[in-house]
């Protein structure tokens, strides 16, 4: 499927000429904080497989010693995570209209999910100490 988004103000854009279909949920605190809630990503994509036009508009945060977000500076919206261990970048759903045919698979930081939030997808929930593992042993 291809895809193609762009921030609230239209100043950043990003195409992804093909991705998995795959919505995963995050419940970690810092995406709780950075997206206003559970942050419902695509697929992780390398660089050399998606663009980003508009990039003197992004601003990078380094929110962890693996991990950068971006977001818009005009506007604010949330743009990406970014791995350092893998160098994916994890994109917001949200950024995108084209998903109607994406499917929830997989909520991780599940020990941090708060009590109100329920899906009725069946997923596959890993804890953050899950998670991390899975991360780190995959990257290397």
């Amino acid at each position: 499927m291809k895809l193609e988004g762009q921030c609230l103000c239209g100043k950043v854009h990003v195409t992804i000429p093909k991705i998995a279909e795959e919505i995963t949920v995050c419940h970690c605190h810092m995406c709780q904080k950075f997206f206003g809630g559970p942050f419902m990503s695509l697929a992780g994509v390398l660089p050399d497989n998606f663009t980003i036009s508009g990039e003197e508009q992004i601003q990078r945060f380094m929110s962890s010693e693996w991990a950068e977000r971006g977001s818009c500076k005009k506007c604010g919206s949330s743009l990406f995570y970014h791995s350092l261990a893998d160098n994916e970048y994890y994109f917001p759903a949200g950024l995108f209209d084209e998903l109607d045919q994406a499917k929830l698979t997989e909520e991780i930081f599940y020990d941090q999910k708060p009590a109100f939030f329920h899906y009725k997808e069946a997923t596959e929930k890993l804890t953050e100490e899950d998670f991390l593992q899975k991360l780190f042993t995959d990257s290397q």
